[in-house]
């Protein structure tokens, strides 16, 4: 009996440090309710941890304002006429043809003519004067058995002008002679080379033959360039070149 009241009034010594928790943890939980409540009214409040990100300024457009056009009250449409201009006769002008026909029989029988070998009306002439070559320098089978002339057509550039026409006139023998050839067609003398046959046996002959260019109209191109024949095998083959001059 006597040790159960000296249990029963000794003193709790522990009892403080739990009553000092229980009210540290009430504080705890007002203050965490505290700051759930301002977080919630306010998510930029500087007590959250983790405040949402910041929502871009909304930019407010003007509102568009129709105003109606109106016109003046005495307002007329102004006409002005002008006047369609006179009709004007046109008086063609008739350009000189320097074209010269392609010859007959009758006009190829003729002498050189130094003017035609002057003229600087046509946009092709010789590169240089009309040269006769052994015909062997590139023909090897050419001994002595053919006469004729070539060469070839450039531009101002000097390069090939392929598909220009050329004529030759001229009599030998009591024959007359008229042959039409294309640049391109004989390519020893070059991309743009052309070759006439002729006489098969070569024969001198003095301002009988002229060669001109002309085009597909057969509108002269270059003035006619006469060269003589010789009877010589050594220059039997004669060599005019042509060069564009504009």
């Amino acid at each position: 009996m006597t040790d159960f009241v000296d249990q029963k009034l000794k003193p709790n010594r522990g009892g403080w440090f739990w009553n000092l928790l229980t009210i540290v943890m009430g504080l705890g939980v007002v203050i965490v309710i505290g700051v759930t409540v301002l977080v919630f009214q306010n998510p930029q409040n500087a007590v959250n941890p983790y405040p949402p990100p910041t929502l871009p300024v909304i930019i407010a457009l003007p509102t568009a304002t129709e105003t109606p056009l109106s016109l003046p009250p005495t307002w007329t449409p102004e006409v002005t006429e002008t006047p369609s201009p006179s009709p004007t006769e046109v008086i063609p002008t008739r350009v000189p043809d320097l074209a010269t026909p392609i010859p007959t029989d009758s006009e190829l029988l003729f002498t050189a003519t130094p003017t035609e070998k002057a003229s600087s009306v046509y946009p092709f002439s010789t590169q240089s004067a009309p040269a006769a070559i052994d015909a062997t320098v590139l023909f090897p089978e050419r001994v002595c058995n053919w006469m004729g002339v070539g060469g070839q057509v450039v531009d101002m550039q000097a390069r090939p002008l392929t598909g220009v026409g050329v004529q030759l006139g001229g009599s030998i023998g009591g024959k007359l002679i008229s042959l039409t050839s294309l640049t391109g067609t004989a390519l020893q003398y070059g991309t743009a080379g052309y070759e006439f046959t002729i006489s098969d046996v070569p024969t001198a002959t003095q301002g009988s033959f002229w060669i001109r260019l002309v085009d597909q109209a057969n509108l002269p191109l270059s003035g006619r360039i006469y060269f003589d024949t010789f009877d010589a095998c050594e220059k039997n083959l004669t060599i005019i070149n042509f060069k564009q001059l504009r």
